[in-house]
């Protein structure tokens, strides 16, 4: 894994304090020991240790014999509670690990027979479509340096914890420098197989940051007893942040055992770093000063218990297909898995060390988390920081008129409108990953959880004896390092919601400035229009003026025209063709003249029309069109209205007033109109209030009036019929 400057210098330094720390404490151990020796030599009492610090008594006293024990405070990098612990051993997990041991025969078996789920194919695909890499006689590769699955950039830490609670790194020596891939293998295949030393684990912190696929592979080889790997690599795979506590009544073993917290959230890509290609990431990829490249980047952190289950619980669920079951002891042997793939150089290092004791498992899994936690803050903080420089305000903002046009004015490409809506949105959705975070560890840490009331979360509170007094003590510090963390993602959700309405003005003043801008660009246009339409309407008046010239010229230019005749012929017809086309065209060029002329031609084919009907009535022929008067009606246009009706007219027109009749004056005169007998013709609007006062009935209840296929019923209805006549008559004009 690559370094930056700033991260190895932190490192020496570390290292430094701790050699100082270290050199410290041996120097004191030295002192106790030799007075010791001493005492047994001259008979004298042994040196009393005391629970304090390691130094030597600072009294004046020379024959005193009290030796304290206590944390470092000169040349420490960490806190008192981190290194403090105390001598009795009970306090802490004393039943070993089970011994374990894997090999790479094992691995190639595990790889080819295992029922790999469609997710585990996602993540581990290239080494299940490689069947080379299974025949290989080295699985792993043993070229040091890089290699084509990227192995050479993955890092681990792995622990054993002891019975003192203190996590002791692992870092096989090996004969000759292996790849990093192999020095992975190493250190995972075995657990308290080494029956030479005499240090047994407890506890197992096992963190790898960016495995390859074959490490993939391995970590499910090794861990899918403790843990449901098939699980926690669909829990990699989707974008969501999770939480499962013990699930005691899971028919699956491992879930009753395991607490599973996933987290999910952006990161920026760092420099030489690829995304996998199951992450979603950039398409760009490539960081400039207007563009971020993001990956969404993802960690499993589970806690697995040992041994037999401590107790049974009862499960009250109506439902409920297991009416028992299982909780184990939070002092049991413990397995930490902690799987980060985050493709940056972002990672805390330190979350672990020889200077802290945990007393059980489920502590060591909350410093995970918490360390997780402050990684999260870290990234994110930096999404925010690169966020708000890419919609900042150029330094020559307040004194460059370009630069303030270019911010107001949209371009060609929508710069801005595409980056203030990527800002806006990104900034969004980090929100949701910061509330998924917070509401997943708040919904599943209760207070119960924390004061050991639970009856499934390790359950016991500090009544239970001193050791469960003492971690309920531990906790809850550690829970107020927690909530400080989940407290700054939560200032970090703050700044995100005001940068976002910042950006929302900053839009809105871009979309008013380009929407005043576009405003005056279509007046312009409108006038360019406008004056178009003045030369094309010019244009076609010329050409028009022309055109009965043409005409005329074009018949007298004939050749069969006598070539001696007089002038005269032409100009009668050039005045007779010429002055009515243009007293036409200049008629049709005003609103009124175009409606005198529309009017006076319906009126020429409403008179053919008639004429028509009336000659095929002759010949006993109804055509069509003359069989629905009332769809081809070819009456005159109605003349313009120039006065409004009352409201009472303009019922009596509709025939809304039951038993008033519309005024016969609506009606054209000149249409035959049926006699009450249907025998006779009356061609004078005269006979029509003789006709209503005869013995024909009319009923005007529009109840009982039957409705036409036009749906129109009514006194107008029935007036019409009469006039227009019995459209089911062979002729409907009275013929």
């Amino acid at each position: 894994m690559a370094l930056d400057a700033a991260t190895a210098k932190e490192m020496i330094q570390k290292l430094a304090e701790d050699r100082t720390a270290y050199l410290d404490t041996l120097s004191r151990a030295h002192d106790v020991l030799a007075q010791a020796l001493e005492a047994a030599a001259t008979g004298k009492p042994p040196p009393k240790l005391t629970s304090d610090a390691v130094h030597q008594n600072a009294s004046s006293n020379s024959n005193s014999n009290i030796v304290e024990i206590g944390s470092l405070k000169k040349s420490s990098t960490f806190s008192p509670e981190d290194s403090d612990t105390d001598d009795n051993e009970s306090m802490f997990v004393q039943e070993p690990l089970p011994r374990e041991s894997y090999d790479e025969d094992g691995l190639r078996k595990y790889i080819r027979q295992n029922d790999w789920t469609s997710n585990d194919r996602a993540i581990i695909g290239t080494v299940l479509n490689n069947k080379q890499l299974l025949e290989r006689t080295n699985i792993f590769p043993v070229t040091l340096g890089s290699v084509d699955d990227r192995s050479h950039l993955s890092h681990y830490s792995i622990f054993d914890v002891g019975k003192d609670g203190a996590p002791l790194e692992i870092r096989k020596a090996d004969a000759k420098p292996v790849s990093r891939a192999q020095a992975i293998w190493n250190n995972l295949k075995g657990i308290n197989a080494d029956e030479s030393r005499q240090r047994e684990a407890v506890g197992r912190i096992t963190i790898v940051r960016e495995p390859s696929p074959l490490l993939f592979a391995a970590l499910h080889y090794t861990m899918h007893s403790h843990f449901d790997m098939d699980e926690a690599f669909t829990l990699l795979v989707e974008d969501k942040t999770t939480a499962f506590a013990h699930r005691p009544f899971s028919t699956n073993d491992r879930h009753q055992r395991t607490f599973v917290f996933t987290l999910d959230f952006f990161t920026i890509i760092g420099d030489e770093c690829q995304p996998a290609s199951w992450q979603r990431s950039d398409e760009e990829g490539a960081a400039s000063e207007t563009h971020v490249p993001l990956s969404r980047c993802s960690s499993y952190i589970a806690l697995s218990l040992s041994g037999p289950p401590a107790r049974q619980v009862r499960n009250k669920a109506r439902r409920a297909e297991r009416k028992m079951g299982n909780i184990f002891d939070p002092f049991a042997p413990w397995h930490v898995l902690s799987i980060q793939h985050y493709p940056d150089w972002k990672h805390s290092i330190d979350a672990h060390n020889s200077t802290r004791h945990y007393v059980n498992g489920p502590e060591a899994f909350l410093i995970t988390l918490r360390a997780e936690f402050k990684d999260a803050q870290k990234r994110l903080r930096e999404v925010y920081n690169r966020i708000s420089d890419l919609v900042r305000m150029p330094p020559n903002f307040m004194f460059s008129r370009a630069a303030r046009d270019r911010l107001l004015f949209e371009d060609e490409e929508f710069t801005f409108s595409r980056r203030y809506f990527w800002a806006h949105q990104s900034l969004g959705i980090m929100n949701e990953d910061i509330q998924e975070m917070v509401l997943a560890y708040r919904s599943v840490f209760t207070e119960h959880v924390w004061d050991g009331s639970s009856k499934i979360i390790w359950p016991g509170d500090e009544s239970v004896s001193s050791r469960y007094a003492n971690w309920r003590k531990r906790m809850k510090i550690l829970r107020a390092d927690i909530e400080a963390e989940l407290q700054g993602l939560e200032d970090i959700a703050a700044m995100n919601t005001d940068k976002m309405k910042e950006i929302k003005g900053l839009r809105d003043n871009l979309f008013s400035g380009t929407s005043v801008l576009e405003s005056r660009r279509s007046v312009d246009q409108a006038i360019i229009t406008v004056q178009q339409g003045h030369n094309i309407k010019l244009l076609t008046l010329v050409t028009i003026f022309f055109l009965p010239l043409m005409f005329v010229t074009s018949v007298f230019g004939m050749t069969n025209m006598p070539p001696n005749d007089s002038f005269h012929p032409f100009g009668i017809v050039t005045a007779v063709i010429c002055l009515p086309t243009y007293m036409l065209i200049g008629s049709l060029n005003t609103s009124s003249g175009v409606h005198f002329w529309r009017s006076k031609t319906k009126q020429f084919f409403a008179f053919i029309g008639r004429m028509l009907t009336n000659l095929f009535a002759l010949f006993g022929y109804t055509p069509e069109w003359a069989k629905n008067p009332k769809t081809h009606d070819y009456t005159a246009i109605k003349p313009i209205q120039h006065r409004s009706q009352s409201a009472h007219e303009g019922m009596a027109a509709r025939g809304n007033i039951p038993g008033l009749l519309p005024s016969a004056t609506t009606f054209p005169t000149r249409r035959p109109i049926v006699s009450p007998t249907g025998t006779g013709l009356h061609s004078s609007q005269n006979n029509l209030p003789r006709m209503l006062n005869s013995t024909t009935t009319v009923q005007f209840d529009d109840e009982k009036q039957p409705q036409s296929p036009h749906k129109e019923s009514g006194p107008k209805h029935l007036i019409r019929k009469l006039y227009h006549g019995d459209h089911r008559r062979t002729n409907s004009w009275g013929t």
